[in-house]
This record gives structure tokens, sequence and C-alpha cells, in this order.
């Protein structure tokens, strides 16, 4: 019987594999992350409008935001799914010793999947909050 990248047998649903991308993340796990994608997979982070592809420069992209927030938290908070489709909504956190608070950053992605792997993910999140928080609140 064919195992997911957890271990499981067979595929990953939307919803679990939703979850495995930010554990993965969460984790600092790059093998972890790439076995959620298909090798075709897309990403777009919006508001921006840059389209990040294939697979590998996903990952790479995801490397270059954790290594920027090395002590962040990503925690999904919610999912809903259908056959081929989630809806994730996580938070991203970050204790701020300086302001003896978390920083915390509510966002939203959508995954297509196929065959239990993602092939299409569309990040929603408010820049403008996003800067606010973790870069001019954040400074000491």
């Amino acid at each position: 019987m064919e195992q997911d990248a957890t271990g499981r047998a067979g595929p990953m649903t939307p919803e679990q594999v939703g979850r495995e991308f930010f554990a993965a993340i969460d984790a600092r796990d790059p093998h972890r992350l790439r076995a959620t994608l298909a090798n075709h997979a897309t990403f777009r982070p919006l508001p921006h409008r840059d389209v990040v592809r294939p697979a590998d420069d996903i990952v790479a992209y995801f490397g270059t935001v954790v290594s920027s927030y090395p002590t962040a938290r990503w925690d999904v908070t919610d999912a809903i799914g259908t056959d081929d489709r989630v809806a994730v909504q996580f938070v991203v956190r970050e204790y701020a010793p300086h302001l003896g608070r978390e920083l915390i950053s509510e966002q939203l992605a959508v995954f297509r999947c196929s065959d239990g792997k993602i092939v299409s993910i569309v990040g929603y999140y408010d820049s403008g909050e996003f800067k606010r928080v973790f870069w001019d609140d954040a400074m000491p």
C-alpha cells in the first residue's frame, strides 16, 4: 500500500496536506516541506504578484522566510476542505522579549491538491499589518 510523507497509508486529504505543509515549515524541515508539493507546484503570495514555481523554488522561498524569523512559529488554527482544495487559516507568532509579548499575524492560504500533493497555493495576508507588527512594532 502506498504511503505518504508522514508514513500514513494512501495519499493525504487536502486538509491533511495543508496542515502538514505548515507543520513542515514550523519544524524547519525542507525535505518534509518538499514532500507535500507536486513537482510543478506554484505559489502566489498575495498581495505580491510574482508567482513562485516549481516546488524546489517554493521550498527555497520558505527557507528564506523561516530564516528571517528564526524563533517564529507557524500554527494552523482552522482548515476547511473539499475533495481537491483546502483553505488553511494560520498564525505566525514570534516572541519579542523587549516587548514582553508575542507578535502575531493571522493569515490564510488556499491549496489545490491532486493525489495527496499540493499543486497550487495562494497565500493571503495584510502586508501593511505584517510590516507594522513584525518590523515597526518589533523594533526595540
